[in-house]
């Protein structure tokens, strides 16, 4: 696991959403200083619900954080599982669609499963970051579940 300093800046989440792009970029797909502020920031916005933090190419998967709860609870051979199936869903999702280029470049997806959410922040056509979250109630996908199932 790799150890981050604290974030220079007070950049707000869309900054540094914006400058995770081209750092990834600068630094020949690996992660860098925007990667570290961006960790940084979901874990000041609200350090309690976020479980871990990960980045995905084509060279592998890389835990940026994990919640020590978290990683007490699993062994290493199931992180290791977890990271790679989160990253296959993130390598399955390109973030640029021709039958979807109207709607733009695919900035995350999110999926809501009972006990967590998982958002994949696909950088480029075969890296990303995977973010999971505790799950909290969403008006969203409570109520599709509530009047659907």
């Amino acid at each position: 696991m790799t150890d981050f300093p604290a974030a220079d800046g007070e950049d707000d989440l869309a900054d540094v959403e914006q400058e995770l792009r081209a750092d990834i970029e600068e630094e020949g797909g690996r992660p860098g200083k925007a990667l570290e502020a961006f960790v940084e920031e979901l874990r000041e916005e609200n350090d309690e619900s976020v479980r871990g933090i990960g980045f995905y190419d084509h060279e592998g998967v890389e835990i940026l954080y994990l919640r020590e709860e978290i990683r007490a609870e699993l062994t290493d051979e199931e992180i290791d599982e977890r990271l790679k199936t989160f990253a296959m869903i993130g390598l399955a999702e390109s973030p640029s669609d021709s039958t979807l280029e109207d709607y733009g470049h695919l900035d995350a997806t999110l999926r809501w499963y009972d006990n967590a959410i998982v958002a994949v922040y696909p950088l480029t056509e075969w890296s990303g970051v995977i973010a999971t979250f505790e799950r909290r109630a969403s008006p969203l996908i409570d109520a599709a579940m509530t009047h659907l199932y």
